[in-house]
């Protein structure tokens, strides 16, 4: 039971950290508008141009509404084939897409697991044994797991590779950065080598999530750990996902409140509106910051500082 035990301690540390995350980022103050256009939720022709809703005459006085479709086209290639890094820096793409794309595949992997889990649970009376679709969800968590563990073992070498002949990447790259791969990498690499050596179909990822869907009962009297390989690829697996939402790696999943909170937040500040509501309550907090000119003592507020004349510094 150690392997399960440590997988539910981890997977709470994962879900207590994320949400922590989301919370936090949904209590800040409001953010400064960017004002960069295209919005990728844009309804009108103006999208193809890089315009906004804001061009119409009497903007403020009709409805703004966005499309959930437009984003979906533009953040789904940009997350999962990295789609500006392609545009910026295609070399480093080369090998930061398999890393990343590997991370994908393999989430994508646990979930196929878990619903395989699930039908195992509800007697296959949805999916029965021999049938097609159960022999399709069976290919797709081999597909998945294999792909996903080459990709990613390939692009983490790939990365660390890069990080460390990369002169400029090397300036900007800290402790953690290098840690953070090598972590990965270990994962890879073991999951890697427990299907090559013996589990090719990935039966004991099955009967491993299996267990963990039912607090440890076992299929075919397995038992986690059963090699070397199988049990630290448990452990890594599990020590990755409590670790993820406690580094800079959250932003697999943070990058969407960058993205609709930031980036792309088009929403009029119209006179009685909740974003004036929200502007008057962040002009009442009182900074403190080290700039003399600006004067922010934590005794004025933002308004103060704002509705006055910068301090002349000699």
């Amino acid at each position: 039971m150690g392997f399960y035990v440590l997988s539910y301690l981890c997977i709470v540390v994962f879900i207590v950290a994320a949400a922590h995350l989301v919370y936090r980022q949904l209590t800040l103050p409001v953010h400064v508008r960017w004002e960069i256009y295209p919005v990728q939720h844009e309804t009108t022709d103006k999208l193809s141009h890089g315009g906004s809703y804001m061009e119409d005459l009497n903007w403020w006085e009709k409805k703004h509404k966005s499309s959930l479709l437009n984003e979906a086209k533009y953040m789904i290639p940009e997350i999962l084939l990295i789609r500006g890094l392609w545009k910026e820096n295609k070399s480093l793409w080369r090998v930061s897409f398999p890393f990343h794309f590997g991370l994908y595949l393999m989430i994508a992997a646990f979930f196929l697991l878990v619903l395989n889990g699930l039908v195992i649970l509800w007697g296959g009376s949805c999916l029965p044994p021999g049938g097609a679709a159960r022999g399709l969800l069976n290919s797709l968590i081999v597909l998945t797991g294999w792909t996903g563990l080459i990709l990613g073992t390939m692009g983490s070498v790939g990365m660390l590779c890069r990080r460390l002949a990369d002169p400029e990447l090397r300036e900007f790259s800290s402790f953690a950065d290098y840690f953070n791969i090598a972590f990965i990498l270990l994962f890879f690499l073991f999951g890697f080598l427990t299907c090559l050596s013996g589990d090719p179909s990935l039966e004991g990822g099955k009967e491993y999530v299996f267990g963990l869907l039912t607090g440890g009962s076992s299929l075919n009297g397995y038992a986690p750990g059963q090699s070397f390989t199988s049990g630290v690829t448990i452990v890594l697996a599990s020590l990755l996902a409590a670790y993820i939402p406690l580094t800079h790696m959250s932003h697999m999943f943070m990058k969407y409140f960058l993205y609709h909170d930031v980036k792309w937040d088009d929403a009029p500040n119209l006179p009685g509106g909740p974003t004036e509501a929200i502007i008057l309550k962040n002009l009442a907090l009182k900074p403190t910051w080290k700039a003399k000119h600006v004067e922010a003592d934590g005794r004025k507020s933002w308004l103060d500082i704002a509705s006055s004349a910068p301090k002349e510094i000699k």
